[in-house]
């Protein structure tokens, strides 16, 4: 049984959570309502358990049943009972001391090697972020919607920077490269989430352009086949990401 795109999203949440999770300490596990607003998702319930059973959940309770993987969704609670819903004890089969055994599953699942499933779920994105006028500076790590564009952008470039040409080796079987909006998605940039909109990009590069600190030539850019890059969002970064960073920093001093 393989996993769909919905359940590996919800699974990538899951995984980057695992490290601040402690087995037994619901109070540190994620919500029903919390996955939703990390991934995006609409609430198609009234519930949010119920909401979530759709759109990732259930698949990806039902695959890591059919290949004896850590019952990993455990880590998702009604925050009203910090308990998961009923259905996942039955799922599972468990009927007597069913704690016991789902803090034991929230252990196992930290201590699991999960990278041959998932695809990148954490992005730093500063030069999508307003920075409060009271702030000279802020760092911001937050969870990004892994969409099905970027994921397309990633293999038309050959999971390749289109700068440099590099990517990071995290397996055997994956390597890791970052879809980077040129023109950001977040105000006060607001550009559209279109592949004309976004670059392959490795993690080094993708830094240098969220900080302005890189203009972008379309011209030294490695080309592929079904992916094309429109000026107006590269103009809009050289003039509004890059050329304001740069000013500022030869105003210096």
């Amino acid at each position: 049984m393989e996993l769909d795109e919905q359940g590996r999203k919800l699974l990538s949440l899951l995984v980057s959570r695992l490290d601040s999770a402690t087995p037994g300490r619901p109070d540190t596990y994620i919500g029903y309502k919390e996955c939703h607003e990390l991934l995006d998702l609409p609430q198609m319930r009234e519930k949010w358990g119920e909401s979530l059973k759709p759109q990732g959940l259930n698949s990806l309770a039902e695959w890591t049943v059919a290949n004896n993987l850590p019952a990993i969704t455990g880590l998702i609670i009604n925050r009203l009972s910090n308990e998961p819903g009923p259905g996942y004890f039955s799922l599972f089969g468990k009927q007597k001391n069913p704690y016991e055994w789902w803090e034991n599953e929230i252990r196992k699942s930290r201590s699991h090697d999960w990278s041959d499933y998932i695809e990148e779920c954490v992005e730093l994105n500063p030069s999508d972020i307003e920075v409060p006028n009271n702030r000279s500076d802020m760092v911001v790590s937050r969870i990004i919607r892994d969409s099905a564009l970027s994921q397309r952008v990633k293999r038309l470039n050959n999971y390749e920077c289109q700068i440099c040409g590099l990517s990071i080796q995290v397996s055997k079987k994956r390597r890791y490269v970052e879809a980077h909006h040129i023109m950001p998605l977040g105000s006060p940039h607001n550009g559209p989430d279109v592949i004309e909109n976004m670059i392959c990009v490795c993690p080094n590069h993708h830094a240098m352009l969220d900080y302005g600190a890189i203009a972008i030539d379309v011209r030294k850019l490695r080309k592929s086949h079904g992916h094309s890059i429109s000026n107006v969002f590269v103009e809009h970064h050289n003039e509004n990401i890059y050329g304001p960073n740069m000013a500022n920093e030869e105003g210096e001093g």
